[in-house]
């Protein structure tokens, strides 16, 4: 798994007022990724609306990588907190107490060939409506604060007043991994169908020429480092 660990990319557009995300990137074969999707939306999202419930956690979602190559993630499970002591709390994840299944029974993990967890906060969103498809923008801007300011003022405003096709949009920025190569905000974009999220890759979308007033091209001149579009496999909130 040559550049898993490396490579970052989400999407969606999370329907409520959480504060906090954690993405686990996996990667997993092609003769095991039906297993590993039916074990997860059959069991492991059942837990997960448990924790829900309980007030654990806020939302849970699988999603699956559109393109790619061999050697980078395939899935993705997004689980969203109100807290950072939420988000770092592992102990709710008991199938047992819930399901009456030991995790060993159920577990997934022995078809991974790369495993990887980022932790996001989120600086603000257009909760919009639920979408099937979604671009992931991920980025290091050399003016972080900058970049994050003129998104929440600008961008946002523009999105809300325009039709762009978007279903949905947000923010966030990297709490961990934290080094000097990875991303350190990522953007996403919802949409209805892959053709419409691939569309605004190819350039070929009617997002209009933005806010007049933008100056995230100054703030980070090099554009985004990677832009993934992912399939909603199952959302729980």
């Amino acid at each position: 798994m040559k550049n898993f660990i490396t490579i970052l990319f989400l999407t969606i557009g999370f329907a409520l007022n959480a504060q906090y995300y954690s993405i686990s990137y996996i990667q997993v074969p092609v003769e095991d990724q039906a297993e590993v999707a039916r074990l997860e939306t059959q069991y492991w999202s059942k837990v997960a609306q448990a924790n829900i419930d309980a007030g654990n956690q806020s939302a849970w979602g699988l999603f699956a990588r559109v393109g790619g190559s061999s050697d980078t993630w395939t899935h993705a499970f997004v689980n969203v907190y109100e807290s950072i002591d939420q988000m770092m709390n592992l102990t709710i994840w008991n199938p047992e107490e819930v399901l009456g299944i030991s995790a060993s029974e159920i577990a997934t993990n022995t078809m991974y060939t790369g495993y990887a967890v980022h932790h996001w906060k989120i600086q603000d969103q257009i909760v919009g409506e639920n979408s099937d498809f979604s671009v992931w923008n991920y980025g290091r801007p050399d003016n972080l604060g900058g970049f994050v300011g003129d998104n929440i003022e600008n961008w946002k405003p523009y999105f809300e007043k325009n039709n762009t096709g978007r279903l949905n949009w947000g923010i966030a920025t990297k709490i961990l991994p934290a080094n000097q190569s990875t991303a350190t905000v990522m953007t996403w974009d919802g949409y209805e169908s892959a053709a419409d999220a691939i569309k605004v890759l190819a350039g070929e979308s009617n997002e209009g020429a933005g806010p007049s007033n933008t100056n995230v091209g100054e703030y980070m001149p090099d554009g985004f480092m990677n832009r993934v579009v992912v399939q909603t496999v199952m959302w729980v909130d």
